[in-house]
């Protein structure tokens, strides 16, 4: 009876796509004001006899939205130039991370991307600096852009998402120098403008994307606010990776 009821409101909402369709053509088509009024009605009559097939056809246009933000986006989310890429970087399936240092929940999902890294092989992860809760957020992100040159990213991301208190600038650097960076040339390598344009790109995406916390994620064509279990990330995996088998 639930697939009945399901398969009746798709089809509700089918007819409304089709009558707004209908309505754009009537207007393009320079049909008479009454004809376009009766159709309008017609619409309007429909949606108030079934109010309950407005949350779905609001959540498919949602969805749409979304996929349409994440196709304009494609450069700056894969192919930026900067943004560090880790796992297989020719993976089949690419799982981006919007983080803060010092959040809580990303320190939580570090575990979770870590095992993934590890198991999936054929997952693709790129990084994303999203300093957004203090200054030394900014300062540790930049210090991860920096590392990068140093062939150190990976060690010295996840030492500072492994660090339990919050991240000072001393601490910083105290930890770049446990990972084994150069910590003279790291400091040098932080000033350049480009560490601020790099993170200026970054929030401009996030705002265009909706994600305004960390952490998030994005995974095909899902985007993911919040920490999530390992097991919902492997889903959303498997998911990405059926869309895109022919």
């Amino acid at each position: 009876m639930s697939q009945i009821i399901k398969k009746t409101g798709f089809f509700f909402i089918g007819m409304i796509f089709l009558m707004m369709s209908f309505t754009v053509q009537a207007q393009e088509n320079d049909f008479s004001t009454s004809q376009k009024e009766k159709i309008n009605q017609m619409i309007r009559t429909y949606i108030l006899e079934h109010p309950e097939i407005l949350p779905e056809a609001i959540q498919i246009l949602q969805n749409r939205s979304k996929k349409a933000k994440l196709a304009q986006n494609y450069t700056a989310l894969y192919e930026d130039g900067f943004s560090y890429v880790g796992g297989n970087k020719n993976g089949d399936v690419t799982m981006i991370e919007f983080f803060d240092y010092n959040c809580g929940y990303c320190k939580r999902a570090l575990k979770a991307v870590e095992r993934l890294k590890k198991e999936d092989k054929n997952l693709r992860i790129v990084y994303k600096e999203f300093p957004i809760l203090s200054e030394s957020s900014y300062t540790a992100a930049k210090a991860a852009m920096a590392a990068i040159k140093q062939g150190k990213y990976e060690e010295f991301h996840v030492a500072m998402l492994s660090n339990s208190g919050k991240l000072t600038e001393d601490r910083i650097f105290e930890i770049a120098k446990e990972t084994g960076l150069d910590v003279k040339q790291l400091a040098k390598d932080m000033t350049s403008p480009i560490m601020e344009r790099n993170i200026k790109i970054n929030h401009n995406l996030a705002q265009a994307l909706d994600i305004t916390g960390t952490p998030g994620f994005i995974i095909g064509d899902t985007i993911v606010p919040g920490a999530l279990p390992y097991e919902e990330l492997v889903k959303l995996i498997k998911k990405a990776r059926q869309q895109k088998s022919p």
